[in-house]
């Protein structure tokens, strides 16, 4: 009879591959999503401003901010050599630059409705990329607490504040690329092709989560038992 020891070790190397195969589908998906929206953006020519508020918002989610938070997944592909530090540097690097991204494209179309007279944050699409943005400057936040952990940590657990980190940075994900996905229309690409690029946004967005969410339930369960 096999040891116990072997059977968990075989199940462990087991799910392990079966996540960096995963991890693979979901590379391939980030990057058909968003090579696409880049040729749509490009398409429509980049002399018009609001063209860069579709390649700007879609890039910096669909592509830093998912690359982002798939630096720290032990079975993503081309971080797992690394590091944990190289990791922490290539994710806020792959952070600020889609934070900084998606904060230019909103100014961009702000800029436009204001120029145009028309009414600010009125459509789903609008308001979900706005409250997406104010979780993103939340997780900035925490994230920046996060690493004076040891010098904050006689006023808060450690555990407590990488906690909120990991929620406001997985609320604001998925509140970012639901905006994208909003904004898919029939004046953009057909009825299959717009099925298809948000069935594609929503299992890119579940599959990038798979990391952080395995990290939050061992915080948890270490929480419960210390």
């Amino acid at each position: 009879m096999e040891p116990i020891d072997a059977r968990a070790e075989r199940r462990e190397k087991i799910a392990y591959h079966l996540e960096t195969c995963f991890n693979t589908i979901n590379h391939m998906l980030i990057g058909y999503v968003t090579f696409y929206l880049s040729y749509y953006s490009y398409t429509r020519g980049f002399g018009k401003l609001f063209t860069w508020h579709i390649f700007l918002c879609s890039v910096g989610y669909q592509f830093f901010m998912a690359q982002s938070l798939l630096t720290l997944y032990p079975a993503n592909s081309w971080t797992n050599r690394y590091s944990t530090a190289t990791k922490r540097h290539l994710h806020w690097a792959l952070q600020a630059i889609g934070c900084v991204a998606i904060l230019v494209g909103i100014v961009i179309e702000i800029y436009l409705k204001e120029d145009a007279g028309r009414s600010h944050f009125r459509s789903d699409h609008a308001i979900t990329g706005l409250v997406s943005l104010i979780f993103i400057a939340l997780s900035i936040l925490n994230g920046i607490a996060a690493m004076y952990t040891v010098k904050i940590k006689h006023l808060i657990k450690p555990v407590y504040v990488k906690m909120c980190h990991y929620l406001t940075g997985i609320v604001a994900f998925v509140i970012g690329m639901t905006s994208l996905a909003l904004e898919y229309s029939p004046r953009m690409l057909s009825v299959q092709h717009k099925q298809m690029l948000i069935a594609f946004t929503t299992i890119t967005t579940a599959l990038t989560l798979i990391g952080v969410c395995k990290t939050m339930t061992n915080q948890c369960r270490n929480l419960r038992q210390s």
